[in-house]
């Protein structure tokens, strides 16, 4: 008698299902996180215990498609000290293989705060670190994690 072997519902299943999964992620774009530096930090506004500060920030795209950016939220350390924390105000573009240039208000603690006006009073350069989440507009790709560091005059 000849037998016909044939696998179980359940692998077929998962087979057909791990195709679909591997032909889904094919599709997802491939963009790497935008390249940012810090052009500057200033005061905003200051409280008993919070300041309000503004980052200006500097964005290369280096993907070859514009990214349509909905919110960025950051972190900022100076010194490996984490200062302070906020998120961008307004959707905006960053052009395929271009820069941009926005803000970014952050709130910082008071002992934060002393660090910055320490720095900028002796007038030296310190080591920052930027990090966070960029949160796109439209798309399957909905976050784009970054990290960059370097040295920011106050």
């Amino acid at each position: 008698m000849n037998r016909r072997r044939f696998a179980p519902r359940w692998q077929v299943a998962a087979a057909l299902w791990t195709a679909l999964l591997c032909g889904c992620a094919t599709l997802l774009p491939k963009l790497e996180a935008p390249r940012l530096t810090l052009l500057a930090v200033s005061l905003e506004a200051a409280g008993p215990t919070q300041q309000h500060l503004v980052l200006r920030l500097h964005a290369e795209n280096p993907n070859a498609r514009t990214i349509a950016v909905q919110a960025i939220e950051i972190t900022l350390e100076l010194s490996g000290t984490r200062v302070a924390q906020g998120a961008t105000t307004a959707a905006f573009s960053l052009p395929a293989q271009g820069a941009t240039d926005f803000d970014v208000d952050v709130t910082a603690d008071l002992n934060a705060a002393l660090l910055l006006v320490a720095a900028a009073m002796s007038h030296h350069s310190v080591d920052y670190r930027l990090y966070g989440s960029a949160h796109l507009r439209g798309g399957l790709l909905s976050t784009l994690p970054f990290e960059q560091r370097g040295r920011v005059r106050l």
